[in-house]
């Protein structure tokens, strides 16, 4: 990731705000900075322009005709601009705005008028270096001289005028192309062969060879196809007559006659040729309907449709269908007479597929190779102004292109500070990997974000790592509702708050590319036009929220009420001072929402939460994890102006963690009257008729849109919230919250010395029995020892295991996916029933531990006093969980979980899951210290297996060995035994069996060195054995069972 730098101060990409313009809409130079200082007065910190270079005939911002030079509109009268001039330019808006610069490049096509493609042919797709398009030009022909005969009136009579308006026109339209016009083309020859010249090669060469000495198996004659159409020509089709040979000269039977067996050989070769032809008409017809389908669609899209721009008049300037080549050859009387063009050495370099956009193609796929009939069948949603350029695989394959684009390309990045990729999903991604790297050598630096619309997001990061992309656009307009467009500024805006604390070093979690969020972009409607004026504001106010860059396009804090065409538009932007002031539209409320959204970014308040108050208001959360103070923003969308309203809606009252500083700001969009301005001819400005009331820094007594109940841990009340609105509120963590969490972190990164000692003592005097207590315990082991059933989460069910092993793998997948949606979180949130859980289980296996060791010296003392000398075992030194003269691991646990009650219940399941894994980091490597110390140095692998060992050694009562001899060597009252497996052998008769015993026992205890363990368990079982056999189910010694193939 780049490290943007202002004036030598870092920007974080957060803290990007960005706005659009189009360059040809500023004027000249010297005007610039007077029409650019809207976008500094609206607290903008980046400009981002379309191209300054030289623009092609139909004036588009993206159709470029000369990348070498400037614009015409950027000269003056007294001075032609020069590049120095823009950089000298882009540097003062640095030093004195603190404002950055990026501009678009546009690799992808070039203006059809570009002289460069006159002299260079070879740099664009065309008839003569890509004959596959020959076909899809004689079509596009036919559909121009179609729309010209409409744009005449030669089909009134049918009942299509000049001017196309309504339904039964393009009805009319599609019959007669259907029926009429496109039968005409013979679309089909292209896909035949002369059938009558490949019978009679066949019969020479048949007659030729004679009779085969073998047949082929009779399905072999269905792999004989048309091998291609290597010029396009009509019955241009290749047939690999050898191959008809092989599969279809053969033997016959009951046929002596050489010549009847010829004849025969040549009938079914004509029958399955005549099969051939038939296939390709039929494709070729398909085709044809498929694109005449793709066409309807773009007729009823442009003229009837109300969402449509309506052309109407159909004329040169507004053709009913848009060419899909470059014709600069004077008009003929037919598209018979410009199909030969296409054959020509010479003329047919000149006829140019132009460029546009596949609607749900693949970004990977290059539309204009053979492998794609995008042109033939009319898929290409066309821009009949650019050409589409042809850098082949390496700049071996067309150097003066891949030269002509690398010199544009540094000399764009040596005066901007970013690049946006424009159409980045139909640029050739080795391409644009070579220019960026050729941008990196001007500008280490340099930020490069794209418009990317592939509809994939592992498409979307592809393209991002291999281009080294920083930031995606997207679109808040994508969504259709309040509910829609929060999930957005969730989906792009960062961390959930309360996200869980990761591990310096930790496996990369899945993501997405970051985001540049717009509001409205440059080819996106006014939302005035698309949803209400009233929603300019809380969107606007939605996306500045976001944890990512932010942007808009020049005209949206202006309320400017359409869409600024890329192409038609020629009228300047306003200039400030003079038509655009702080008091226009929501310019005001826009600076302080970006003064909003950089403050959050530089001062970490990297978390966000969405909360959908009703399905028009919006809360939005900004939190900083370091401090856990919140910044809170409020919304009423107006997304339809059935919804637009001034009375407050019915909303529940929001409640608020923490002490309520102050209401940041509180906004209006107010209406002073009830008829728009008429629009100004000269200059682009908005309407005048709306103004926002803001009131900023309040005491929450003072504010007007709602009430405040209580300023600690209290709840919002909105009172007067129409729509339109917004409002923001900052929380800080209360004190007990704040001791709590310095507590908590403290804890965790091991900083308490005194809690550090006292879990490692407790840990170290507790053996390994009741390590596999603390650590595992099915459910069924549980039960059978002290009668409780493992914990059970709503909505997600028990743990497998009770003890924290249980936790272990459930909470590394919520950290790593930071998945605060699962139902383990929703119950720390709920209660701290989990933790209390914990300390009250370790605590009754540490009570009956207790009363265990009181039992065991009570009848030590008894046999003592009565002389009988040895104990029934002797413990051996070290003694069990919970000794009276130590602290009890229970005690040690308590302690720790105890500032989770003060924490703001939002943050129990990122601070519950740190302590727990500060907790298990203990227990970890006290218990290998225990079985062998020299395991901590081995690999994760064997530490882990070490561990797993655990989970099988273990007492529960019913389940003893056979009882051993007055000598064995015991750290607890009873043996551990070694479970078959968990659950179904772990309690009873089953737990015991003599074979999985042993096979696992070298495993288990003897790699872990429990000498003493394996001892009892061999002793155990070794005095069980009857015959030289050991039992297959102990059962205790009470009720052995034998098989007699186990010795």
């Amino acid at each position: 990731m780049p490290q943007l730098t202002v004036n030598g101060s870092a920007l974080p990409l957060d803290a990007v705000s960005c706005q659009t313009h189009l360059v040809k809409l500023l004027g000249s130079l010297p005007d610039w900075e007077s029409r650019l200082r809207v976008a500094k007065e609206c607290g903008y910190n980046m400009l981002h322009l379309t191209p300054i270079h030289r623009l092609g005939v139909s004036n588009s911002s993206y159709s470029i005709m000369d990348h070498h030079n400037l614009n015409d509109t950027l000269h003056s009268t007294e001075k032609e601009a020069t590049f120095e001039d823009v950089k000298s330019l882009v540097d003062k808006l640095e030093k004195e705005w603190n404002m950055l610069t990026v501009q678009d490049v546009v690799w992808n096509h070039a203006a059809k008028n570009a002289p460069w493609l006159l002299e260079h042919p070879e740099c664009a797709y065309n008839c003569f270096n890509s004959p596959h398009l020959r076909p899809a030009y004689v079509v596009d022909r036919v559909y121009h001289y179609f729309g010209k005969e409409v744009a005449a009136g030669k089909w009134e009579h049918r009942g299509i005028s000049p001017v196309v308006e309504n339904v039964h026109q393009t009805n009319a339209i599609e019959y007669i192309m259907r029926t009429e016009v496109l039968p005409k083309i013979r679309l089909h020859e292209f896909f035949q062969t002369t059938a009558e010249t490949a019978v009679s090669k066949f019969t020479q060469m048949v007659a030729e060879i004679g009779p085969p000495t073998s047949n082929s198996p009779k399905e072999e004659s269905k792999k004989l196809k048309f091998d291609g159409n290597p010029e396009w020509t009509r019955f241009g089709m290749r047939l690999d007559l050898d191959l008809a040979v092989k599969l279809f000269n053969k033997r016959i039977e009951d046929v002596d006659d050489e010549e009847e067996r010829q004849k025969a050989c040549i009938e079914e070769f004509t029958l399955h040729l005549e099969k051939l032809q038939e296939e390709g008409a039929a494709y070729a017809w398909e085709i044809c309907l498929n694109g005449l389908h793709a066409v309807m669609g773009g007729i009823l899209y442009e003229r009837v449709q109300d969402h449509g721009p309506k052309k109407g008049l159909v004329d040169e300037e507004n053709p009913l269908t848009t060419d899909y080549f470059l014709h600069l050859e004077p008009e003929s009387d037919s598209w018979e007479e410009d199909e030969k063009l296409a054959y020509d050495p010479e003329k047919s370099k000149m006829l140019m597929a132009f460029n546009g956009w596949v609607m749900s193609g693949n970004a990977l796929d290059n539309f204009a190779l053979p492998t794609s009939e995008v042109y033939l069948r009319r898929e290409l949603v066309c821009w009949g102004d650019s050409v589409k350029l042809n850098y082949g695989e390496k700049p071996e394959d067309a150097s003066y292109l891949w030269e002509y684009m690398k010199t544009y390309t540094q000399k764009c990045a040596s005066m901007f500070h970013g690049l946006r990729i424009d159409n980045a999903h139909s640029t050739p991604i080795h391409l644009a990997e070579f220019m960026l790297r050729e941008a990196r050598r001007v500008r280490e630096d340099i930020y490069v974000f794209a418009e990317l619309f592939t509809g994939s997001e592992q498409l979307d990061n592809l393209f991002v790592n291999r281009l080294g992309i920083s930031s995606l656009i997207r679109e808040a307009q994508s969504a259709h509702d309040s509910h829609e467009q929060g999930r957005l500024v969730y989906r792009y805006g960062g961390d959930c708050v309360g996200a869980m604390l990761q591990k310096h070093s930790r496996l990369a979690a899945p993501a997405i590319a970051h985001g540049l969020f717009l509001d409205q972009s440059h080819d996106n409607p006014s939302p005035i036009q698309k949803r209400t004026i009233y929603d300019m504001l809380p969107t606007c106010a939605m996306v500045s929220m976001a944890n990512c860059a932010v942007g808009s396009t020049r005209g949206y804090d202006e309320l400017v009420r359409h869409a600024i065409h890329v192409v038609t538009e020629k009228r300047p932007y306003a200039k400030w001072g003079e038509q655009t002031t702080e008091r226009t539209g929501i310019v005001t409320a826009r600076r302080r929402l970006n003064d909003l959204h950089v403050w959050l970014a530089l001062n970490g308040y990297s978390q966000v939460f969405v909360d959908q108050m009703n399905e028009d208001v919006v809360g939005i959360t900004r939190h900083n994890p370091q401090t856990h103070d919140t910044v809170i923003l409020v919304a009423r969308t107006a997304f339809d102006w059935g919804k637009v309203h001034r009375w407050t809606p019915d909303l529940k009252h929001f409640p608020f963690g923490g002490h309520l500083e102050e209401v940041i700001f509180e906004m209006e969009f107010l209406q002073l009257t009830d008829q728009w301005n008429e629009e100004n001819n000269q200059i682009l400005t908005g309407l005048a008729g709306y103004v926002i009331n803001m009131r900023e820094h309040l005491q929450p007594e003072k504010a007007r849109m709602c009430k405040v109940h209580g300023r600690e841990n209290g709840y919002i009340e909105l009172c007067d919230f129409p729509s339109g609105a917004v409002i923001a509120f900052k929380v800080r963590m209360s004190g007990d919250a704040v001791d709590a969490v310095k507590e908590l972190r403290n804890l965790i990164s091991g900083g308490n010395e005194q809690i550090n000692k006292e879990l490692t003592s407790a840990l170290e005097n507790t053996t390994l029995q009741n390590f596999n207590r603390l650590l595992f315990h099915c459910e069924a082991e549980e039960q059978a020892e002290i009668g409780e059933d493992a914990y059970d989460i709503p909505k997600f069910g028990k743990f497998v295991y009770c003890g924290l092993q249980g936790l272990k793998p459930i909470l590394d997948k919520i950290r790593i996916n930071n998945d605060l949606g699962h139902p383990l979180c929703q119950n720390l949130r709920d209660g701290l029933w989990l933790p209390e859980y914990i300390v009250k289980r370790t605590a009754q296996f540490e009570e009956l531990a207790q009363l265990e060791r009181e039992e065991q010296a009570r009848s030590e003392t008894v046999k003592m006093r009565s002389g009988s000398g040895k104990t029934n075992c002797v413990k051996q030194h070290g003694q069990g969980i919970g000794r009276k003269d130590e602290r009890r691991v229970s005690q040690v646990l308590k302690k720790v979980f105890e500032p989770l009650k003060d924490a703001p219940y939002y943050l129990r399941p990122a601070y519950f899951e740190a302590l727990f894994a500060y907790i298990y980091r203990h227990v970890k490597a006290v218990l290998l210290g225990k079985m062998n110390p020299e395991l901590r140095d081995y690999s994760s692998l064997v530490r882990r297996l070490t561990i797993a060992t655990v989970s099988f050694m273990g007492y529960i009562p019913g389940a003893d060995l056979a009882p051993l001899s007055d000598s064995a060597v015991l750290t607890d009252k009873h043996p551990s035994s070694l479970s078959a497996g968990l659950p179904h052998f772990s309690t009873g008769i089953w737990r015991n069996w003599g074979r999985d015993t042993f096979i696992a026992l070298p495993g288990c205890l003897l790699a872990t060195r429990r000498w003493g363990d394996a001892r009892n368990i061999i002793i155990s079982f070794g005095g069980s054995m009857r015959h030289g056999l050991i039992p297959n189910l102990l059962a205790e010694g009470k009720g052995l069972s034998f098989v007699v193939f186990w010795k």
